[in-house]
C-alpha cells in the first residue's frame, strides 16, 4: 500500500475528466461537472446531481480502482443502507494513468464535519452487519484489512512519536505507553474469525451525516476479504464513547478479542487523522484517544 510521502499528489483538471466521461460514458457528457472533493490520495468530482467520479491521485491503487466494480456489484444490491459505491469503471486515457470508477452521488455531508447524533448509532452498526458478511477463499484480499495488525507495527510507532511531538490540546499529554499498550494488545490477540467482506476505510470522510443522522458511506475501493475488526475499530472514530453500546446492539455480538483488535484499530486510525492535520479529524482523534484514557492532565 503506497504511503502519502512515497510521491507528490497528481492534479486531475476539470478539462481532464470531461474529455475521460465524455469518450467513456457519453450518457453522462450533458451532466455539469460540479464541486471536487479532494483527499490525500484521491479525489471525488460531482457530475451532474446523481453521479461522481473517484480517482486516484497516487500510483498503487490501479489494481484496486480496476476490480472493485466488479468485486462489489454482488454484494451491494442487497444493502439496505446508502452506499455510494463503484457502478462503472474508467479506463486510463487523455493523460490519466490509471483506472477510475463512476459512483452514485450522495448529498449530505461527511461525518468529519457534521458528527453523527447518537440515534445514527443502531443503524451504523445495521450497515456494517450488511457489510461483514463470510467471504469465500478465494475472496480479494482488502489491502487494509486482510494483512493484520502487525503489518501497520512500523507506521503506528512512526505516527505515535509524531502525535506526542505535535502534543495533545489544552495543555494535555498522551501516555504512549498507553496507546501502545492498546495496539500491542490488539496485535497479540487471536484472529478467531473466519474472514468477511469488508470496505477498509472507514474513515470520518467516508461515512455521511445528514445534520447528524446516518446518510451512507463512501470510499469503496479497498473492499475485499479481511478482519471486520478494522471496520469496527475505524468507524469507533465518529462513534462517541455513549454510542457504542447501540452500536453493538444493531451490529451483533463480538468476542474479546476482536474488541481487543478493533480497538488497536482505533488508535491507529486516531493517530493517522492527527498526522493527517485537519482540524475536524484531529479533533475527532483526539476525543476518542480521551474515551480510551490515554491523555492526561499535564
Amino acid at each position: 500500500m503506497p504511503t502519502y510521502a512515497d510521491s507528490d499528489p497528481l492534479y486531475i483538471p476539470d478539462e481532464m475528466v470531461r474529455a475521460l466521461v465524455d469518450e467513456q460514458f457519453p450518457w453522462l457528457a450533458d451532466r455539469e461537472l460540479g464541486r471536487r472533493y479532494k483527499l490525500e490520495d484521491h479525489f471525488t468530482l460531482r457530475i451532474g446531481d446523481d453521479y461522481g467520479v473517484q480517482m486516484s491521485r497516487l500510483p498503487g491503487y490501479d489494481d484496486l480502482f480496476a476490480r472493485v466494480t466488479d468485486v462489489i456489484a454482488p454484494h451491494s444490491a442487497g444493502w439496505s443502507f446508502p452506499a455510494s459505491q463503484p457502478i462503472h469503471t474508467g479506463r486510463p486515457g487523455h493523460g490519466y494513468p490509471w483506472h477510475w470508477v463512476v459512483v452514485p452521488w450522495i448529498s449530505a455531508s461527511t461525518a468529519a464535519f457534521v458528527p453523527l447524533h447518537a440515534p445514527a448509532a443502531r443503524e451504523v452498526g445495521a450497515a456494517l452487519s450488511e457489510i461483514h458478511q463470510p467471504a469465500p477463499a478465494d475472496a480479494p484480499v482488502n489491502p487494509r484489512t486482510g494483512v493484520g495488525l502487525a503489518a501497520w507495527r512500523r507506521e503506528f510507532e512512526d505516527m505515535l512519536t509524531f502525535a506526542v511531538a505535535h502534543g495533545a490540546p489544552e495543555n494535555r499529554e498522551l501516555d504512549a505507553d498507553g496507546v501502545r499498550a492498546i495496539f500491542e494488545r490488539g496485535c497479540a490477540a487471536a484472529v478467531d474469525v473466519a474472514p468477511t467482506w469488508t470496505h477498509g476505510r472507514l474513515e470520518p470522510r467516508a461515512v455521511m451525516s445528514d445534520q447528524g443522522a446516518f446518510a451512507g458511506l463512501l470510499l469503496w475501493a479497498n473492499f475485499g476479504a479481511g478482519d471486520p475488526a478494522q471496520d469496527i475499530g475505524f468507524i469507533g472514530t465518529v462513534l462517541g464513547e455513549e454510542m457504542r453500546e447501540d452500536f453493538f446492539a444493531a451490529y451483533g455480538e463480538v468476542s474479546g478479542a476482536t474488541v481487543d483488535r478493533a480497538l488497536a484499530y482505533l488508535v491507529y486510525a486516531a493517530l493517522r487523522y492527527i498526522e493527517v492535520d485537519d482540524p475536524f479529524l484531529m479533533r475527532m482523534a483526539w476525543e476518542r484517544l480521551i474515551e480510551l484514557g490515554v491523555v492526561h492532565e499535564a
